[in-house]
């Protein structure tokens, strides 16, 4: 079956954003979260106010074995009311949940692993929404310093 012109496909933005801070983010504890440092600074602006993305995390970490599943992307809306962010990302509020970059049990330390979540529906409250991303580490081992995060907007539209 061939996509015909008005038919719905998904739109990608140019641009595969890092939303990490590059090389520099610390280790990532089982059970924790990143911490705000890791976030390139001002956060991540969806200009093309897309109502989807897509984000590539690579990671690794140091020994041991992952022997449990996942690590959560979380999002923090930046300037929800004029300058005024949502609370920071702690135990008593966790931000918006946005899905789970699935690990494998079993996988090898000390390897570079790339793992693809999406697309996800962004939240927002204005258009050129500004997010700070956060990782929740669920795997059973640390994730080493220098994971980096990157997302590439998605919207739905015609074919051409």
């Amino acid at each position: 079956m061939a996509i015909g012109t008005n038919d719905a496909i998904n739109k990608f933005a140019a641009a595969l954003d890092t939303v990490s801070v590059s090389g520099g983010t610390a280790s990532v504890a089982s059970g924790a979260y990143s911490v705000a440092g890791d976030v390139v600074s001002g956060g991540w602006t969806n200009d093309e106010n897309a109502i989807r993305a897509s984000f590539v995390l690579k990671f690794q970490y140091p020994s041991g074995t992952i022997n449990t599943g996942g690590i959560q992307l979380l999002a923090r809306l930046k300037a929800v009311d004029s300058t005024n962010d949502e609370p920071a990302l702690t135990a008593n509020w966790t931000g918006k949940f946005l899905g789970s970059f699935q690990t494998g049990t079993g996988m090898s330390a000390t390897t570079d692993y790339y793992v693809e979540l999406g697309p996800v529906a962004l939240p927002a409250i204005n258009a050129s929404q500004n997010y700070g991303f956060y990782l929740l580490n669920n795997c059973g081992v640390t994730m080493t310093a220098g994971w980096t995060l990157k997302v590439r907007a998605i919207t739905p539209g015609p074919s051409a």
